[in-house]
């Protein structure tokens, strides 16, 4: 099965319903038969660390990237893997560092929204200022709704940001808002953990 295939095959029928072992069923087969590819490695470390085992996903993400060392995603993903880790200097570099290589707005924003919540969790109020400001409507994801609630959050303003993250919910599909809602969820600014994000 190539890596495409098997990616959106996982999302569809193992990480959208919630059904990571299956998924990793699904990756163990299509890697069986035509090896491992950077793409698959870092489904199988985007996994992992939905599962919470860290250890594992760092292993997948640095693999990946040994594999095939121009893809994107592994590094973004290791990035979020120190994110949810806390590890925040060295998910600043990973981020830092992937942002002067993407001019896709997507993977910028998301970059952009790492950064601010870094800022946050550190109570670096210049970088915080500078990382909110960057991050722009109109939006491709739901980073400009998220970084206004991380944003108000910070700043004891719990209702607005409870507002913003209602508007998110109303224009964007759930699966997109996930990844964004964690790091709320992983700061005690969010109390109910959003589901998996999409892979």
């Amino acid at each position: 099965m190539p890596g495409a295939a098997l990616r959106r095959g996982c999302d569809r029928d193992g990480h959208k319903s919630g059904h990571l072992d299956s998924a990793l069923t699904k990756l163990d087969l299509g890697e069986k038969a035509k090896g491992p590819t950077g793409e698959s490695l870092d489904l199988r470390g985007s996994i992992a660390l939905e599962q919470g085992k860290f250890d594992l996903a760092l292993h997948a993400f640095t693999e990946a990237h040994k594999l095939e060392p121009d893809l994107f995603a592994p590094r973004l993903h290791l990035g979020d893997l120190f994110l949810r880790e806390k590890r925040y200097a060295e998910a600043r570099a990973v981020y830092q560092r992937l942002l002067t290589e993407t001019n896709i707005l997507i993977s910028n924003e998301r970059v952009r929204y790492g950064l601010l919540i870094i800022a946050l969790a550190n109570h670096e109020d210049s970088a915080a200022r500078s990382a909110w400001e960057n991050i722009r409507f109109p939006t491709e994801s739901p980073a400009y709704y998220f970084a206004q609630a991380a944003w108000e959050f910070a700043h004891g303003n719990d209702r607005s940001a409870k507002r913003w993250i209602a508007t998110a919910s109303k224009i964007l599909e759930p699966p997109l808002l996930a990844w964004f809602a964690r790091p709320l969820y992983e700061l005690g600014w969010l109390k109910e953990k959003p589901p998996p994000a999409a892979l």
